[in-house]
């Protein structure tokens, strides 16, 4: 029997009994914990946010065997104002079901914490749009995980790719890049054709990759197709459906 603290963020609850509530914390030292609140839902229970999906903050757990209990936590953030805002809570949702796809009991994943925690943080205190935060999420996310969108040279041959204004470019969903003119006229005689994006969706994507999280701020324009594409790419890699997607706009 041990006790642990540990920061952490509720990606995943589940009723329980009566009064009890199973969730899943995303720690960035331990990975995935589930635990148990006990008592959680009586009005008066100290642990009633702590048990709310999206509460950020320290957490004490109870270790006997294999089970953990939820003994405190002091809530540093519950992004509550995201429950205002529909379009912006999905997004949110989304993003933490990714994590909560992606994260390993064991597994340290302090960067992927952050870059959610941050993420979230943008889009509870934020103006950028919902869209713009997710996608550069989706970059950082994709790259964390080891399938970074490869974005300077075709994937199939390797020549130098540069957008131009008013020609398509192409992105290869399967292989994780772009493709060059000769070998996009190949690829689309096969099956799984790669997805046309602008010259300046390809402007933006090496963007994000340049500055991550601070173009969220800049005023460099995102075209409408950058999160139909981020999205797909990073969908065709989790293993299983991300239930959130059906409900983002």
């Amino acid at each position: 029997m041990s006790t642990i603290k540990t920061h952490a963020i509720v990606v995943r609850h589940a009723d329980y009994r009566e009064n009890d509530r199973m969730v899943t914390l995303f720690s960035p030292n331990l990975g995935r914990v589930e635990a148990i609140c006990r008592g959680c839902r009586r009005q008066k229970s100290p642990l009633l946010a702590a048990s709310e999906l999206l509460c950020a903050g320290e957490f004490v757990l109870f270790e006997k065997g294999e089970r953990r209990t939820v003994v405190s936590c002091a809530v540093q953030d519950s992004f509550y104002p995201l429950r205002a805002d529909y379009e912006r809570l999905t997004h949110g949702l989304y993003l933490t079901e990714l994590c909560e796809a992606a994260i390993q009991p064991g597994q340290e994943a302090e960067r992927l914490f952050l870059l959610l925690l941050r993420s979230l943080a943008h889009l509870t205190y934020g103006d950028a749009p919902a869209g713009r935060v997710t996608a550069v999420f989706l970059c950082g996310y994709a790259s964390l995980l080891g399938y970074r969108p490869r974005l300077g040279r075709c994937v199939r041959c390797g020549a130098a790719v540069e957008p131009e204004a008013g020609r398509a470019a192409h992105f290869d969903l399967a292989a994780g890049g772009v493709l060059c003119a000769p070998c996009a006229l190949h690829a689309l005689t096969e099956a799984g054709a790669p997805m046309r994006i602008q010259a300046e969706t390809l402007r933006f994507l090496r963007a994000i990759m340049k500055q991550g999280l601070d173009l969220i701020g800049e005023d460099l324009p995102m075209p409408d197709e950058t999160l139909v594409l981020l999205r797909r790419y990073v969908e065709l890699r989790t293993e299983r459906t991300i239930r959130s997607a059906r409900l983002l706009t």
